[in-house]
């Protein structure tokens, strides 16, 4: 009761202060992905080049040296930030199958019904608006490829490798565009970069000044946008009148302790993160910094506070506040940190920590504890020495997982959706046996089990390999990638992932029966998990083996109705198959999910289309217009509409619009050719067909565009000589 009324009494001075000086301060948070704490000028890494971080650090915000992340791995790990809850209450532990249950309340929707307009500005698809995190924006802008070049967006296929992602200055282009609109109402700004996740790859001049220290050179860049960030607030005195908080969603273990990545384990390296809080009138003394421990689930009831608005019941996080006003002011709050990603991924054992600022205790098959105090780089394991002390911890871990868990364990693991998207399942046949996410419902082992799994720190070997793997087919080094993956299967021939890998080289290389038989394999090993099923859909379709692709992908929705992806490529499948009705309805389940898939849209236009249904058609393309008004796919498809419409003119004129914007676009440079063609428009004609013949002479486009330009040379007019 002390400690709540202290925090009370906080809110209502900051919110006095606020009155009195006329502030109504806005709110910008920027979360860093995989950025480690140490690796910024400020925190004393010698090869960081952060000026802008670092002056960001001395002149406006308050250190926190030592935060941790309640997990790290990305999407639960913005849960916890945006929520002030931890992962065992807002129930997501992986990017994989999880979506934030509607029950729990976010920030962005605390601050909207206040009055804020609300914005977000995402780099990479774990945050995709599917997975729940856009309760409350007004405007969640995941559109990462919007401002990709026609290479960027050429190189991306159905077996690519990595996240779907954009840089951190393709980023600030949609933060600019946002704050033209929004910037002179009272806001809140949520601003995700993604530069420093693997592969490390800045771009010039930070790929040869730091060719020996990549990771280091994507931090670099992304200090340079984080400074041009702060131009924009600054061109529009933003500064004076916004809070913002600047923090990482984890770290990279960098081969500390055989991790190359993240995601693994719960060591330092990965759950300690940089924190920056900066308020506009400086009354936090910027500079300063705070050495107590301090947890991400404590962001949202710290920005609450100063924005003099009550704390939320359901918020486990502590605002932070008091240790704004006094750093050095004694300080208790444990963190409690998680991954899931060994269980899921490759069915090892699932770790979790209890981390004071001198202790660490992880429980594990092999039960670890550190004395952070003399052993900060957690190298020597005292469990076994001090048996006692694991009961301790054990207990005090066991406390505060009951302290903070959900009694609903699956709440996250299913979209709430309302009663008519649960009939439109129903009726598909989805839906009607109950969850078959239980692996990602089901409670931490239990000491006995976790006992008898197989502990992560004893397969760094396999680690290495995997990270080794996953970079090779990121490169589309295919051929080098099968042996090695066969190498690690030696290692342990059980390993989901591993056999995935395999069926995705194997497709990419065109080697489809290989390919099937090892996402065969893959099924045998999780017969629940839906990728694999995924992928066999996947290699059927490129095959051509429509007819095929149904089952696997049927499979697929059955396990994971609510996945708006694969609800989409079962859709296009029976697009493909004339079963238009089929096609229609599984479109419009996957937008009953997810209303904001232009690509869903525009597939369900062609749908409609074809079963003559030309107004709901004409609707549902202004609709993924008003989404992407800038796509140029989207372009050529409402000028296919029109054209097989009947309406040449307007098809002519989308047309147009598509190569404004996309001026290499194949098939519109080919449509259009032979549309001026029909209208006697030779000249004008043969300089798109020729320019599609000269681009890709040998694809569909090019050989179309070939016989046209046959055409027209018989059609040319006499010389008249």
């Amino acid at each position: 009761m002390i400690r709540r009324a202290v925090l009370l009494m906080v809110a209502v001075v900051v919110l006095a202060g606020c009155a009195d000086t006329e502030i109504r301060p806005n709110l910008v948070i920027v979360t860093l992905d995989t950025t480690r704490a140490d690796h910024f000028g400020f925190t004393g890494h010698d090869a960081a080049h952060t000026p802008n971080f670092d002056s960001f650090a001395a002149d406006r915000a308050v250190w926190f040296a030592n935060a941790i992340t309640a997990v790290p791995v990305t999407l639960p790990s913005h849960a916890t930030i945006m929520t002030g809850t931890f992962p065992v209450f807002h129930g997501v532990h992986d990017n994989d199958g999880y979506f934030l249950d509607d029950g729990i309340t976010t920030l962005a929707e605390i601050l909207k019904v206040e009055g804020f307009t609300t914005g977000a500005v995402l780099a990479a698809f774990p945050l995709d608006s599917e997975v729940n995190l856009d309760q409350g924006f007004d405007h969640y802008d995941d559109d990462y490829q919007s401002d990709w070049t026609a290479t960027e967006r050429a190189a991306r296929g159905p077996f690519s490798f990595g996240f779907l992602e954009r840089k951190a200055d393709r980023v600030n282009l949609a933060v600019g565009r946002w704050l033209e609109d929004n910037w002179r109402e009272r806001f809140f700004l949520w601003i995700h970069y993604f530069d420093p996740h693997q592969p490390y790859d800045p771009p010039p001049p930070y790929r040869s000044m730091f060719a020996a220290e990549p990771y280091d050179g994507e931090i670099a860049f992304l200090d340079e946008n984080f400074g041009r960030l702060m131009e924009m607030f600054e061109k529009r005195d933003l500064l004076s009148n916004t809070i913002i908080v600047v923090v990482g969603d984890h770290g990279e273990a960098l081969e500390e302790h055989g991790e190359p990545t993240h995601a693994h384990f719960v060591y330092d390296a990965t759950v300690r993160v940089p924190l920056l809080v900066a308020f506009p009138d400086d009354r936090f003394r910027p500079g300063t910094r705070v050495m107590s421990q301090v947890r991400t689930a404590d962001i949202a009831p710290t920005v609450l506070d100063l924005l003099g608005l009550p704390q939320q019941a359901e918020m486990q996080g502590i605002s932070l506040v008091p240790l704004l006003e006094e750093p050095s002011l004694e300080w208790s709050a444990p963190a409690l940190v998680e991954t899931y990603y060994n269980k899921f991924h490759f069915g090892w054992a699932p770790l979790r920590s209890i981390r004071t600022d001198l202790v660490k205790f992880i429980e594990a098959p092999t039960p670890e504890l550190y004395d952070l105090s003399e052993d900060p780089a957690e190298l020597t394991n005292l469990a076994q020495s001090n048996p006692h002390r694991i009961r301790e911890f054990r207990e005090q871990l066991q406390e505060l997982v009951r302290t903070n868990e959900s009694s609903d364990l699956g709440r996250s693991t299913a979209v709430e959706v309302d009663n008519e998207t649960v009939e439109k399942l129903e009726a598909l046949g989805y839906l009607g046996g109950g969850s078959t996410m239980s692996e990602r419902a089901a409670p931490f082992p239990s000491i006995d089990e976790l006992a008898a799994m197989t502990d992560p720190k004893d397969t760094t070997t396999i680690l290495r390999y995997t990270n080794f793997i996953h970079e090779m087919m990121r490169a589309r080094r295919f051929d080098e990638a099968i042996p090695v993956i066969r190498n690690a299967m030696e290692a342990d021939p059980g390993n989901f992932k591993l056999w995935v890998f395999l069926a995705e080289a194997q497709a990419s290389l065109g080697r489809w029966e290989e390919a099937l038989d090892a996402s065969e394999e893959a099924q045998a090993i999780q017969p629940e998990n839906a990728e694999a099923y995924t992928i066999a859909g996947q290699i059927h379709n490129r095959r051509g083996e429509h007819e095929l692709a149904v089952a696997p992908l049927l499979r697929a929705v059955e396990l994971y109705p609510q996945h708006v992806g694969t609800l989409q490529q079962l859709a296009a499948t029976y697009l493909v198959l004339g079963r238009d009705d089929e096609a229609i309805a599984h479109f419009e389940a996957a937008l009953e999910l997810d209303d904001s898939r232009w690509q869903v849209l525009a597939d369900l236009a062609t749908a409609y289309s074809r079963t003559d249904r030309w107004s709901e058609a004409q609707e549902t393309l202004q609709r993924a217009l008003d989404l992407n008004p800038y796509s140029s796919a989207l372009r050529y498809h409402i000028a296919v509409f029109y054209r097989q419409a009947g309406n040449p003119e307007f098809s002519r004129r989308m047309l147009g619009e598509t190569l404004r914007i996309f001026p290499d676009h194949l098939a519109a440079n080919t449509d259009l050719g032979e549309l001026l063609l029909a209208e006697g428009e030779i000249a004008a004609a043969r300089s798109h067909l020729e320019r599609v013949v000269e681009l890709a002479p040998a694809s569909a486009p090019g050989l179309r565009a070939e016989r046209a330009l046959k055409q027209a040379g018989e059609t040319d007019p006499p010389s008249g000589d």
